[in-house]
């Protein structure tokens, strides 16, 4: 069954949260959201990103949202779908405007290889089934310094500065496009998903604890969500713990 509710139907504002999904998990635990309720906050206080890392953003530069969605059959196994979801749905909205945005694997977004955007997921299970998915967007758009993180902004690559609402827009207008390919097109979502994929097709380099630092040619990445290489003719394939991309 479809979710009657559109993505973005319900948003919230918020000038101060410690983390967009943690004030999902709190109103979840409320009874107190909706399928595609989308939770935004100018700052965030400990935003988190991928593998423990740290998530930082200047207050009201960027925008720093969270989207809540239910699933009635989704399975366990189609946690990796969610990623690829979140990525195309992301990027479709970037490339309304920064037209050569990659999706790099699995579901950061770069731009010219600086990171623009950084996605994390977090789901909630009943049995074999997902109940529900928490998508965590931070989508860099007016800040200008970044430290020494390889990084870049709407307003760095454009030029001036940008309207965050305008750009939540765009992202919840794609994630609700995307939104039946998830559910009943996933083929569609694989192939535009691929299309998007840094360094695909590509001979460049790459470490894992097993092959050490080596060359290979990213190919596909299959249904359970681990990279698919070519390395010398033999297809290998790792997991997000298993390999680093060098640049």
């Amino acid at each position: 069954m479809i979710k009657n509710t559109k993505i973005g139907g319900v948003i919230t504002y918020l000038d101060f949260t410690d983390s967009t999904n943690n004030y999902v998990a709190k109103l979840i635990n409320e009874g107190n959201i909706v399928h595609g309720q989308v939770i935004m906050s100018d700052y965030q206080g400990e935003g988190r990103g991928q593998r423990g890392s740290n998530w930082y953003s200047e207050p009201q530069k960027n925008l720093l949202c969270s989207v809540f969605l239910e699933f009635d059959n989704l399975s366990v196994g189609d946690q990796a779908w969610l990623l690829k979801y979140a990525a195309l749905s992301v990027l479709n909205a970037i490339q309304t405007r920064l037209s050569n945005a990659k999706i790099k694997w699995p579901n950061d977004i770069l731009v010219f290889d600086k990171k623009i955007c950084g996605i994390l997921i977090e789901n909630q299970f009943i049995g074999s089934k997902i109940k529900n998915s928490t998508i965590g967007i931070g989508l860099n758009i007016n800040q200008e310094q970044f430290g020494q993180m390889k990084a870049t902004s709407y307003k760095n690559e454009l030029k001036e500065e940008q309207n965050r609402i305008e750009i939540l827009e765009a992202l919840i207008n794609s994630l609700n496009l995307n939104f039946d390919l998830l559910l009943h097109n996933k083929n569609e979502l694989h192939r535009n998903y691929l299309s998007n994929l840094y360094q695909i097709g590509v001979e460049a380099n790459y470490y894992s604890s097993k092959l050490g630092e080596f060359q290979g040619k990213i190919i596909d990445v299959n249904p359970e969500g681990r990279l698919v290489i070519d390395v010398q003719g033999k297809q290998l394939e790792f997991d997000l713990k298993e390999i680093q991309f060098i640049d």
